[in-house]
């Protein structure tokens, strides 16, 4: 079911997740490979049919889900029900904060919900063309804001206390929150940089046809190429993104070593765990 190579993150094909992938197969700077069927990377579960949730069970072998939505997204579109799944509610943002982040407009704009649509161009109306630099916000208050970094903090404790079964971490769309957070985790494991922003990026291959249609859709209804231009920076991702991301924590931590260690509270002791229960 997964689209493996040496050295890269396979995708899960699913019915309804088109971004779900497995981050097995992932190689580390000292030549170890991250264990298939153990970490997986995804968006919202919501849509997730019968046989999604099967793929998941049976064949990733799924044993904990942790939630990185706040607990309004998470009452609007609930997790569902897998027998023997344990389902961890860790909010990476609170509720003040999470709007900045836009991704459940985002959901509801590619599963067509006229309300997203307006939100959505109220949004971008209100950034002035100048997309980027909320997105330069959002990935710097991902790694500095306290609420965040004591929840991914916590996403490491979950890690390690999860059984030998997959441990899938999601959000929304799947790209903002899960993306920084995969990304640290790579880290922790030793994955080189290059590699880490590889699968970032990746994200764009698995929702880029939805967001050329709500692209074109807002392009039609509005003439504004710019606007959709600017929608299209929002829903999407890019290397400098998470770069913005690594940039803040150097500029306040020094390393991310030092970022992870004093901040997240993964030490060298938890991290030498990480790699001994995930990599082979």
């Amino acid at each position: 079911m997964n689209e493996k190579n040496t050295g890269f993150v396979g995708r899960i094909k699913l019915e309804k997740l088109h971004n779900t992938r497995d981050l097995g197969g992932l190689k580390t700077q000292d030549g170890k490979m991250i264990l298939p069927n153990r970490l997986i990377r995804s968006g919202t579960l919501y849509e997730a049919t019968g046989e999604d949730i099967r793929i998941l069970s049976d064949h990733c072998g799924l044993g904990t889900v942790i939630d990185f939505r706040t607990a309004t997204e998470r009452k609007q579109k609930p997790d569902p029900d897998m027998p023997g799944v344990r389902n961890i509610f860790n909010p990476i943002l609170d509720e003040k904060t999470v709007g900045i982040t836009f991704e459940e407009e985002e959901q509801e704009a590619e599963e067509g919900e006229p309300d997203a649509i307006k939100s959505i161009l109220s949004h971008a109306s209100s950034l002035g063309g100048k997309p980027e630099t909320y997105v330069d916000r959002l990935y710097q208050d991902l790694v500095l804001n306290d609420h965040a970094a004591d929840s991914y903090s916590r996403f490491f404790d979950l890690l390690l206390e999860a059984d030998n079964r997959a441990v899938l971490w999601h959000c929304t769309a799947g790209k903002d929150r899960v993306g920084v957070g995969t990304a640290l985790l790579l880290t922790a494991l030793g994955v080189q940089r290059e590699t880490i922003i590889k699968d970032f990026v990746k994200t764009n291959d698995y929702v880029i046809a939805q967001v050329n249609q709500t692209c074109s859709l807002i392009e039609r209804q509005t003439g504004d190429k710019g606007l959709a231009d600017c929608v299209r920076v929002l829903f999407t991702v890019s290397e400098a993104y998470i770069l913005r991301a690594f940039s803040a924590i150097e500029q306040c931590y020094g390393t991310i070593d030092h970022y992870l260690s004093k901040r997240l509270f993964v030490t060298p002791e938890k991290r030498n765990e990480l790699r001994a229960k995930f990599l082979a």
